[in-house]
């Protein structure tokens, strides 16, 4: 099965372009032509702005999923120590200021 995507589109209405560009078209023909492809760079705006605010979500689920393991990792590994003997503090890192 072949599937046509988002770069396929865009090919296609560059090839349009350049093609009214070089006067493929007759003056009856270009009224048509030019519809279409208005048509179609309107599908790819709103595509294209759809799989980036989707692609933003993912990331922002997956960040959010991570910080929320991190968290129960955390948890998990204050728990343990808790149950251990003795619990000491670990001194600080220094702080490299710029």
């Amino acid at each position: 099965m072949n599937n046509v995507n988002i770069n396929d589109l865009m090919t296609l209405l560059a090839a349009v372009d350049i093609a009214v560009k070089r006067g493929t078209y007759s003056i009856l023909e270009i009224r048509q032509v030019g519809e279409v492809a208005e048509k179609l760079n309107a599908f790819l705006t709103e595509a294209t702005a759809a799989a980036q605010a989707a692609d933003e979500a993912a990331k922002a689920a997956e960040g959010t999923e991570a910080t929320a393991e991190g968290t129960e990792a955390t948890a998990e590994g204050t728990e343990a120590t808790a149950e251990g003997a003795e619990v000491t503090e670990t001194p600080e890192a220094p702080v490299e200021q710029a």
